[in-house]
């Protein structure tokens, strides 16, 4: 039942709102007057504002995770270049989408007591989602000694979080150059983290 053109016009006009305003001063009220519909069909289709957030939240998160996950190269079993081949899968789709990226940017800094305990678990789930793709058949042989997979991991998350941060702060738009700004840094906790003598 959901698949329906008025059902798209609501998710779209509230992804767009929550993403330019936020949780709290979003209204029902005016997500049926963006979509062009009534508030009776908003109704027939969500109970309230609190489940449509989290549907567009589920649906965008897994649509981005099923687009990556399909066409990463696992065969390469660098831990570096695997990560550059996502950021540009996920750069393609953002561009695709680009409603998308606002609204995941402000989900998950949310702190409305409505969601943001759901989003926080939602984002942990996600997280380890990540792990395990970013993960498949690495080569962890090339980390210098006392290095874990783990930290390794988590050195890369804390810097794209401050990354992406800075990006926003600057009301930037995640593009090409600003992508190969990334790879940069990228490069920079490379050899921070691998061994050269390992081929690092």
């Amino acid at each position: 039942m959901q698949d329906t053109e008025k059902h798209t016009l609501i998710v779209n006009a509230a992804a767009a709102l929550f993403a330019k305003y936020g949780y709290k001063k979003t209204t029902v009220d005016e997500i049926v007057a963006e979509a062009g519909i009534s508030k009776g069909l908003f109704y027939h289709y969500y109970q309230n504002k609190k489940q449509v957030y989290l549907y567009i939240y589920d649906t965008y998160t897994a649509a981005l995770s099923e687009s990556v996950g399909k066409e990463v190269d696992t065969s390469n079993a660098d831990f570096f270049d695997r990560l550059k081949q996502i950021s540009r899968l996920r750069i393609a789709f953002i561009n695709q989408f680009p409603d998308l990226w606002n609204f995941l940017y402000s989900a998950y800094y949310e702190q409305h007591p409505d969601v943001a305990c759901e989003i926080k678990d939602k984002n942990k789930e996600l997280l380890q989602k990540s792990y395990a793709g970013v993960a498949v058949n690495i080569d962890w042989s090339k980390l210098k000694e006392g290095v874990s997979p783990n930290t390794a991991i988590a050195a890369v998350t804390w810097l794209a979080e401050g990354f992406v941060r800075e990006v926003n702060s600057h009301g930037l738009v995640f593009d090409e150059k600003i992508y190969s700004e990334f790879d940069k840094y990228i490069e920079l906790l490379r050899t921070g983290i691998y061994n050269p003598e390992n081929g690092g």
